[in-house]
């Protein structure tokens, strides 16, 4: 695909060294258990623009439910490279570049974690989300989901779930918000962290009692936390597990708190214990908030 340089004069106005918009598919929401299985990215640079995408073996069954959204399956991935075959490659060609994405911290998380494994030096990439930045740019848009952007600007998303279409679809919604008279703000609110800054967290491997939550993260199953903190501390509380993701100051469940329906995260170093509920437990949690919803 021929993409027009001229296209994001605004964004190298702000980021005149260059920008790199990245996207993966992977096999489940959680870097710390989920495998990559297509990476891509798009290098805007004064000089012109270059390309980088490969679909990548995971080494594991690719499971039903993420197949229905991207429509990458098991025969698809039988002959590409495995993830540390390609890596470094990407990462080279990435240089030290900023990384843009669509919640950027699931994307770099994956990332972040596959150098771990493989022992590969981290990047001084500074990493910037266009969900964020749409946030800033857009307050009045129904929601900032990358099809609902890429429709709202006329940006083209023709393979939604596909890393370079994503990828693209991203690079000109940040392209989009780098427009705005407020782009330097747009920018300072879109900022997440430095890669580096990974350096800091010593806690990129899964503790041993907190692996019963790998099933639970891919089933979305209601689960009882003992947290070591928050207005509950030291108590039970259900949640609704939705990934594991490394972070620069920790890694982190996130998930929906059932006591606040709010999503929130929580520091894998406070969580005390887990505790499992069959389904009679599961329902009882529910209809005990359905009371609390209604007194309140």
């Amino acid at each position: 695909m021929n993409i027009d340089q001229r296209e994001f004069a605004p964004l190298l106005e702000e980021f005149p060294q260059g920008i790199v918009a990245i996207d993966l598919e992977t096999t489940g929401l959680s870097p710390l258990v989920d495998k990559i299985i297509e990476l891509a990215a798009i290098k805007v640079e004064p000089t012109g623009i270059t390309v980088w995408s490969k679909l990548i073996n995971p080494k594991v069954e690719i499971p039903a439910f993420t197949i229905d959204i991207h429509g990458i399956t098991q025969e698809m991935v039988e002959d590409a490279p495995i993830i540390s075959d390609v890596l470094e490659d990407f990462l080279d060609f990435s240089g030290d570049l900023p990384f843009i994405a669509h919640n950027a911290r699931f994307d770099v998380g994956f990332l972040v974690f596959a150098q771990h494994q493989l022992r590969i030096k981290l990047r001084k990439n500074e990493v910037y989300c266009s969900v964020k930045a749409s946030r800033r740019a857009f307050p009045d848009m129904e929601n900032h989901k990358l099809a609902t952007l890429a429709k709202a600007f006329n940006l083209g998303l023709d393979n939604h779930h596909r890393a370079f279409d994503d990828a693209l679809a991203c690079l000109r919604v940040f392209n989009k918000a780098m427009e705005q008279k407020n782009r330097q703000r747009v920018r300072k609110d879109s900022f997440l962290f430095n890669v580096q800054e990974f350096k800091k967290n010593e806690l990129l491997d899964l503790p041993e009692k907190l692996k019963v939550l790998i099933k639970k993260v891919e089933r979305q199953t209601l689960v009882d936390i003992k947290y070591k903190g928050g207005s509950h501390k030291g108590k039970f509380r259900p949640i609704k597990p939705i990934s594991l993701l490394p972070m620069p100051e920790g890694s982190i469940l996130y998930a929906l708190c059932l006591l606040s329906n709010l999503h929130k995260s929580f520091a894998l170093n406070k969580i005390q214990e887990v505790r499992e509920l069959n389904a009679q437990e599961i329902s009882k949690r529910f209809k005990d908030l359905e009371k609390v919803g209604k007194n309140a």
